[in-house]
């Protein structure tokens, strides 16, 4: 994909195959068919292999190039750590799944985000969400110095979330920690939500 060079900051040597783990970390949740809500989509390429499909970010030149490329998906500004769901989400049928992949360490209150994501949440449906693992706190930022991950990303990070904050943050958004894996040597993780 050509990037535009506003985006830059956004992108590192490695932030591609960083994304691919995080996508192969969650696939086993996308099969079949299921109405996936992507929360915090950024430039993602789901939209060309998942339907039906709804990504969402906060930022409108991630959504502008978003809608570019996948004309027929449908993309919706929503900053989750600032906003409700907004009314044309909240007003359609609910998510099967819902998506929040290395959006989690990027807020203040990721509690919130969770139980304002889960308003959308179908009956039997699952929130899932990757993450940074505490252990990945220097060669995230040894990666962002070198240019092999996103700059922007760095410095964004608010915390870093073990399996005992992400419990945590689930259960104050009226979730269960239904699976949690690490992978990518253990610097990531996986968590896996449902209504509890």
């Amino acid at each position: 994909m050509t990037r535009d060079p506003r985006l830059a900051p956004y992108f590192g040597s490695f932030t591609g195959a960083l994304q691919r783990a995080r996508l192969r970390a969650a696939a086993p949740w996308l099969a079949g068919g299921r109405r996936v809500l992507d929360v915090g989509c950024g430039l993602t390429d789901l939209a060309s292999r998942l339907s039906p499909y709804v990504g969402c970010d906060r930022n409108p030149e991630v959504l502008a190039m978003c809608r570019a490329r996948f004309p027929e998906a449908r993309f919706v500004a929503w900053d989750v750590a600032a906003d409700e769901p907004p009314t044309e989400l909240r007003s359609e049928a609910a998510f099967d799944v819902i998506l929040m992949l290395a959006i989690l360490e990027h807020l203040s209150e990721p509690g919130t985000a969770l139980a304002r994501a889960a308003t959308l949440l179908a009956p039997g449906g699952v929130l899932v969400t990757t993450t940074p693992h505490p252990l990945g706190h220097l060669p995230l930022e040894l990666g962002a110095r070198l240019g092999l991950l996103s700059k922007h990303a760095d410095e964004e990070h608010e915390d870093l979330l073990d399996r005992a904050a992400l419990e945590s943050a689930g259960r104050g958004a009226g979730l269960a920690l239904a699976t949690y894996r690490r992978f990518l040597f253990g610097l990531n993780q996986l968590a896996v939500y449902v209504r509890a």
